[in-house]
């Protein structure tokens, strides 16, 4: 679900490269970026289902993309945790930290100012998520009724919008449990992962989604044409293989 740290820009760019890199550790080695035999990837997790632990390993769907980028590259590779404003403000990728950050993170204009940004790698909609029995068919149909959103998140955003009657969780997994007791009639937020909890529940469906524009992308470092093109090659070879359709099918359930 995208949360609002990923959809607002970076009021600054940290200065200090020490103050900026707070955070950042490497959970496989600690190389830097540049390395012929790597292919170092910063990411900000847990943010499911793009990047979550699991058996002691960072693991979802930018994972998986980061794989088939090194592959391609005929490298390994390393994954290093950051602070996610060390990603959008472009400190991590500016000091070598890392080659590429695959974090779920939107492009904006803002953005673009401080990193170059890859073709976008998906379109991560807005949805609503109701009980098959609940009578709601869109965000129109609601009515009275209240729907769950995530705390500080695009979802929640989009329903206040609305003037949708709202019931705020911190906790993702609380706002599933809560829609599925009834305590909640749906619930509003990315597609991404909400797509996936239909799927796992044969009780719930999602009823409508919204192209809000969130689209999301790789980011480098300004001027390293070498790692955008070769993301942006990859992009294109998982696209027309079929492995990005796997990929989704498999972190998202789409």
């Amino acid at each position: 679900m995208s949360t609002l740290r990923r959809l607002v820009p970076a009021l600054a760019v940290l200065s200090a490269a020490g103050l900026a890199l707070t955070g950042c550790e490497s959970t496989s080695g600690g190389s830097q970026a540049g390395g012929s035999d790597t292919f170092t990837v910063c990411t900000n997790s847990p943010y499911p289902p793009f990047e979550f632990e699991k058996d002691g390993k960072i693991v979802g769907f930018d994972m998986s993309l980061g794989d088939e980028i090194a592959k391609d590259l005929g490298r390994e590779k390393n994954v290093v945790q950051a602070n996610f404003e060390t990603l959008e403000s472009g400190a991590a990728l500016d000091t070598d930290q890392c080659d590429a950050a695959i974090s779920g993170i939107t492009i904006t204009d803002a953005r673009k100012q401080s990193v170059d940004f890859s073709k976008p790698y998906f379109n991560d909609q807005i949805a609503l998520l109701t009980t098959k029995d609940s009578g709601i068919r869109g965000f129109d149909s609601v009515g009275d009724k209240t729907v769950g959103v995530q705390q500080a998140t695009s979802g929640e955003q989009f329903a206040k919008d609305k003037h949708l009657k709202t019931q705020q969780f911190e906790d993702v997994e609380l706002m599933f449990q809560s829609l599925e007791s009834g305590g909640v009639q749906a619930v509003s937020g990315n597609i991404s992962t909400l797509s996936k909890r239909a799927k796992d529940n044969p009780d719930l469906e999602v009823v409508q989604t919204v192209d809000t524009n969130e689209n999301l992308g790789v980011a480098v470092k300004k001027g390293n044409t070498e790692i955008l093109d070769s993301v942006n090659k990859t992009l294109d070879r998982i696209t027309r293989d079929g492995t990005m359709d796997k990929m989704k099918k498999e972190w998202m359930g789409l």
